[in-house]
């Protein structure tokens, strides 16, 4: 995701550039890797043609960040290794989780999925999480059933976004690897 986030304070940009995992039934897009992109500053308006020669320096520069973030997560296995060195301590796990039962890590799974039932609850949300990733934890035993579900969640995540189905996107690539 590219988001030229504007200030409360005053008027212009800042530049934020990451990764969503649509893996994960909520409202809006959130940036699950990356955020703020280091040394690219707020770009403060003060006429039209200072702003967009600028701003368009701004626009190559989160080309580069997108093509970077391509590059460390060329593959489900990359994000799954990725996603499982964290040391997550709350619901967060669950990307993980669905990372790793996308990347055929089963054993693993489970006791990510399991983790997330030991995880305090405190709001409405979380304990959707916990639901939600019983569920999906209940689905390892078929991998296509996981897969399929986990499509389904991406594919209502896109709609909401108003981004075109998995299936559009995925139409005549090849993939690389077995998946």
């Amino acid at each position: 995701m590219i988001e030229f986030q504007p200030s409360g304070f005053s008027k212009g940009t800042y530049l934020n550039v990451g990764a969503s995992w649509l893996w994960y039934e909520r409202p809006g897009l959130a940036f699950n890797v990356g955020y703020r992109v280091a040394g690219a500053d707020f770009i403060p308006f003060e006429n039209a043609a200072q702003f967009g020669r600028l701003v368009e320096k701004m626009a190559a520069r989160a080309a580069e960040e997108v093509l970077a973030l391509r590059e460390r997560f060329p593959s489900i296995a990359a994000i799954s290794w990725y996603l499982c060195a964290r040391q997550y301590t709350d619901i967060r796990i669950r990307y993980a989780a669905i990372a790793a039962g996308l990347n055929s890590e089963f054993d693993l799974s489970r006791r990510l999925f399991q983790q997330i039932q030991n995880c305090a609850i405190n709001f409405d949300w979380e304990a959707k999480v916990q639901s939600d990733a019983a569920a999906l934890a209940a689905l390892l035993d078929d991998p296509a059933q996981f897969r399929s579900a986990v499509r389904r969640i991406i594919d209502a995540r896109r709609a909401q976004a108003r981004l075109p189905s998995l299936a559009d996107c995925l139409e005549g690539v090849k993939p690389t690897t077995a998946q």
